[in-house]
């Protein structure tokens, strides 16, 4: 399946993507810092990337049982450049029907000119289409990502609540997550770069310590040693905001 927009060209992503997704997706900190991976290692990144294709790519269960998986996004005046990606991990259940989270990621070098609400918009009308499909969902980091929530909700899913992060992901990769933000914090230029990127840390840490994946004084002491100074109160607040508020915001299309 390939689709059409004004600017873009959406087509499966296959193994010829696997380096761009790597470079503009998982080696991008701005990316991966509101996804749920840890790919400060490029190894790592790469792994990341190929397992996307594997799982969700054109020679996927998903695309040949009929579902839909991963797109690839081109943006046609880009040479054939990756701008991202935006789709699918569906399944069937015991009914035969799928089930699945939207998400996508764009590189950051593409934000900000409605390059994702386009292609949003031609993925919903195709999963409209689409047999069998009993219900889609998806998670953000609410606080944090609110611009995410509206693309969710453009894609024809609706609020339906809060969804626990470690229903979503495993203690283990909560922990992942925080020691990627804490590396990323390091990583980031002084100043509002990196008191944009603490706010990020403290919002998911909050979180972590409210399902109990760490203790409060552990997070916030690694939060601190990681910016290099005591919390700013903007982070002290998100931070006690997520943990006294826990969980994802969650949207379901049915």
């Amino acid at each position: 399946m390939e689709i059409e927009t004004k600017r873009l060209l959406l087509r499966p992503v296959d193994a010829a993507d696997v380096d761009e997704i790597a470079r503009v997706v998982f080696g991008d900190p701005d990316v991966v810092g509101m996804l749920a991976h840890n790919t400060k290692d490029p190894a790592d990144a790469h792994d990341a990337a190929e397992k996307w294709v594997r799982v969700m790519g054109r020679k996927s269960e998903m695309w040949s049982d009929g579902g839909m998986g991963l797109f690839a996004l081109i943006p046609k005046d880009g040479g054939g450049a990756l701008a991202g990606v935006c789709g699918f991990y569906m399944e069937r259940n015991e009914r035969q029907r799928w089930r699945g989270e939207y998400f996508y990621a764009l590189g950051s070098q593409w934000h900000g000119n409605g390059l994702m609400s386009e292609a949003t918009d031609a993925v919903k009308e195709e999963l409209r289409l689409l047999p069998d499909l009993e219900a889609i969902y998806g998670v953000y980091w609410d606080m944090i990502n609110e611009a995410s929530g509206k693309i969710l909700v453009r894609t024809g899913l609706r609020p339906a609540g809060r969804k626990p992060i470690t229903e979503e992901y495993s203690p283990e990769k909560c922990r992942r997550m925080f020691d990627y933000d804490l590396w990323r914090m390091g990583e980031a230029q002084a100043g509002p770069t990196r008191g944009r990127v603490l706010l990020q840390a403290a919002r998911r840490a909050g979180g972590f310590v409210a399902e109990d994946v760490m203790a409060k004084p552990e997070a916030l002491g690694r939060l601190a040693d990681a910016y290099g100074a005591r919390l700013t109160g903007e982070a002290a607040e998100i931070f006690e905001k997520a943990r006294t508020n826990p969980g994802m915001a969650y949207l379901e299309f049915r």
